[in-house]
């Protein structure tokens, strides 16, 4: 795999990240770059994602890979980092994420509810425009 780095966006780094949210149709909804990470390889950057937070609840949202970095293992490296960033935020507050490929979430300890918060189900059904009917809500289990 190669050598990867993850950190906080700067300011500097927002015009990438808004290009590629519109690339990749991800969550674009009260966006800001300070809720932004991103994975570097050599100074270039691979990979973003956020933690939204929803004062109940911590969501991981917008996390894209760029296209000739994916099956390399940075989204879910990317994932990781976000949940234990969450977890440092505070440990109490459960922490769920939607995608239209839930077996990504999975390997990274999610599983699927049935019970979500209705922000989150609002969001899969009116701003998922990737793959709706496959997207899934999923819960991080140690949270």
């Amino acid at each position: 795999m190669e050598e990867i780095k993850i950190e906080r966006a700067k300011e500097k780094d927002w015009p990438y990240i808004q290009e590629k949210l519109k690339k990749y149709i991800l969550d674009s909804a009260d966006v800001n770059w300070k809720q932004f990470f991103v994975a570097k390889n050599s100074g270039k950057t691979v990979a973003f994602g956020r933690i939204k937070d929803h004062k109940e609840y911590f969501e991981i949202a917008s996390l894209g890979v760029d296209y000739y970095h994916r099956g390399k293992g940075i989204g879910v490296k990317m994932l990781l980092f976000l949940t234990e960033e969450a977890k440092r935020q505070n440990p109490e507050k459960p922490i769920y994420s939607i995608s239209h490929k839930p077996a990504f979430l999975k390997r990274g300890g999610f599983e699927e509810v049935v019970n979500a918060p209705k922000v989150l189900e609002h969001k899969k059904n009116r701003i998922c425009k990737l793959d709706p009917a496959n997207s899934r809500i999923m819960k991080l289990k140690s949270s």
